[in-house]
């Protein structure tokens, strides 16, 4: 995770960062981490709560001397996650925390399998002995001889060339080549429950498609995605442009394979289009409706986004 977190963490002394203009005394403070990090009011409040039960200080703040209580220490995994979210000081600041959870909630499977690597041994190579000492913690209740077994097993399937330690790309590779549903099951993270998104999506206006950044394809109007088309309906090639913005950073592929694509078609999509993934998704989602024709309905690409993990997504096509 450690070359990722560029991406996410936030130096309180960088001129764009919330507290400069924002503290949590002030009223502003759960809207303007809304807007900077462009995640709903609903799950910068859910996580602002959160953040206080870990012991942030009164400006909004995890201080080193907090990240020390046993609730944060006691659990190596929790330890080493919040290692990667500190800043130059070594502090945690909310906006890092919240860009730095909607990181993992928004990666696509093959980024966050490599962060999960790095964060293991601090992107070294992971030897046979320290993976077998994960393990144990992983499965606590397994006798040692099991682990072992285990661990062996793995050794022997990823580490191909005899090193005695797992490479990053083996362990990836490996990682990927499982049953898709089962890595999903284990890497796939959500703010907000299900239930609780599902609710929020619906109900508050905030939700919308329109998003910091988000740029419709030429020729499409506003009005064409107002309000959701019947379940019944064949959606619209707005709609489906709509969904591709929504989801094109995430793992897409499980989504292609439920519409009836194979690994070579998604490989197709990625030539044709190898500098915007948006008109990946939006390409593949276009080539399912012509192909089903009236069979393309909504409830059915619904249907597919919410048993892939997009439920925002499939929201966009509810009656």
């Amino acid at each position: 995770m450690g070359v990722y977190s560029s991406s996410f963490v936030i130096s309180p002394q960088n001129s764009s960062a919330v507290s400069k203009y924002s503290h949590p005394s002030k009223a502003n403070w759960i809207t303007a981490h809304a807007i900077a990090t462009e995640l709903s009011i609903a799950e910068v409040e859910r996580l602002w709560l959160r953040f206080q039960q870990m012991g942030c200080n009164q400006d909004g703040v995890l201080t080193t001397e907090a990240m020390m209580s046993p609730s944060l220490t006691s659990d190596v995994f929790v330890k080493n996650i919040l290692k990667y979210f500190k800043t130059q000081d070594g502090k945690i600041t909310f906006e890092t925390f919240l860009r730095a959870l909607k990181w993992c909630e928004v990666q696509d499977l093959q980024v966050k399998t490599r962060g999960l690597f790095q964060m293991l041994n601090n992107g070294n190579p992971i030897p046979k002995e320290l993976f077998q000492r994960i393990m144990s913690r992983v499965y606590p209740n397994d006798r040692p001889e099991e682990v072992q077994r285990v661990t062996n097993i793995f050794f022997k399937t990823v580490d191909k060339r005899g090193k005695g330690q797992l490479e990053e790309g083996d362990f990836v590779q490996t990682v990927m080549a499982l049953p898709r549903d089962s890595v999903m099951s284990i890497l796939n993270f959500h703010i907000l429950p299900e239930n609780m998104r599902e609710n929020v999506h619906r109900n508050l206006p905030e939700f919308s498609s329109r998003q910091v950044g988000y740029s419709p394809a030429p020729g499409f109007s506003p009005m064409s995605a107002v309000g959701p088309e019947p379940s019944s309906q064949v959606p619209s090639d707005p709609i489906l442009n709509e969904i591709a913005q929504r989801i094109h950073r995430r793992d897409w592929d499980l989504l292609a394979n439920r519409l009836g694509f194979m690994a070579d078609d998604i490989d197709n999509y990625r030539q044709m289009y190898p500098s915007s993934s948006a008109q990946q998704v939006f390409q593949m989602l276009k080539d399912w409706k012509s192909r089903e024709g009236r069979q393309a309905r909504s409830d059915v690409l619904e249907r597919a986004l919410r048993n892939t993990g997009m439920t925002d997504a499939s929201l966009l096509l509810s009656p």
